[in-house]
């Protein structure tokens, strides 16, 4: 039986790679002996993070600069890895807003399913085809928990996920015949730069750390299709999959997104009221 290198390496590419549950999964994957290709925005950060790993565990990093919402991103980044035996792919990089539909400009909704579903099918598109090629190999996609409800106040968001959530299993059926294991991993809450600027202190249970998640995923690829790291999530996962019924469940998270979104919108009425205040005070001087 061959070891997570022999099966996913030599090379893994990330994207989202430079901060949360994208960078826990380099340092890991690091720790692996596998070399990494980091794809994302912020090119100090990915230079930042390919510096400590290399460093550290005496891998290669390669780092990729790349907005996946600009049209025609794959082309750059294809060049970048064409000579590169890449034998894991992580579609980690996602965008969330939360609020009442109709409160998200649509361009934003926009750039939700861009970032959640169109970027990851073309990224999988490409790069799938290469590890049917060499018959082993795995893609992880960054789910939810969320997709397996009705989300009220994140609707479009929770929606991307579902769609995620069953393209991944049907993926891992189609592929696992060829040798290239697929799974979608599906967090509830995590600590990173997408959940800071909320208040989640009312919910059933603490913020996940990315390192869980992270774990989580390269621990059950080649053995799932799906999985929801952390003991209260999968509770809540078996809940909604086995004893709730939609609507029950479209309620309950109706209340615990709509008490976070209440205390989205009371804080961010108070920075207005603040800056219009300054704004006065500065006219009047």
């Amino acid at each position: 039986m061959k070891d997570f290198k022999q099966q996913y390496g030599p090379w893994a590419l990330i994207t989202g790679a430079s901060s949360g549950i994208g960078k826990e999964f380099a340092k890991q994957l690091a720790q692996k002996g596998i070399h990494l290709i980091l794809v994302a925005r912020r090119q100090e950060l990915l230079n930042a993070l390919a510096d400590e790993l290399e460093g550290h565990y005496g891998i290669r990093v390669k780092t990729i600069k790349a907005d996946l919402l600009q049209p025609n991103f794959i082309d750059h980044i294809k060049e970048e890895t064409a000579h590169l035996d890449i034998g894991l792919l992580i579609n980690n990089a996602g965008l969330w807003k939360m609020g009442e539909y109709f409160d998200i400009a649509l361009e934003e909704e926009l750039d939700m399913i861009d970032l959640n579903i169109k970027a990851p099918a073309i990224l999988t598109h490409h790069f799938g085809k290469h590890l049917i090629q060499r018959g082993e190999g795995g893609i992880i996609n960054l789910g939810s928990l969320l997709a397996y409800v009705s989300v009220p106040y994140s609707s479009v968001y929770g929606a991307t996920k579902a769609y995620e959530l069953s393209k991944g299993e049907s993926l891992q059926y189609e592929l696992a015949k060829k040798g290239v294991d697929v799974l979608t991993v599906n967090p509830g809450l995590t600590a990173t730069e997408m959940t800071d600027s909320f208040d989640f202190s009312h919910m059933p249970s603490d913020l996940m750390q990315p390192e869980e998640v992270a774990k989580v995923a390269l621990k059950s690829i080649g053995k799932k299709s799906q999985v929801i790291p952390g003991f209260s999530n999968k509770v809540l996962g078996f809940l909604a999959k086995r004893v709730m019924s939609r609507n029950a469940n479209t309620k309950l998270f109706g209340t615990l997104m709509g008490k976070a979104n209440q205390k989205r919108k009371s804080r961010d009425n108070t920075s207005e009221q603040r800056i219009t205040k300054q704004q006065l005070n500065t006219n009047i001087s």
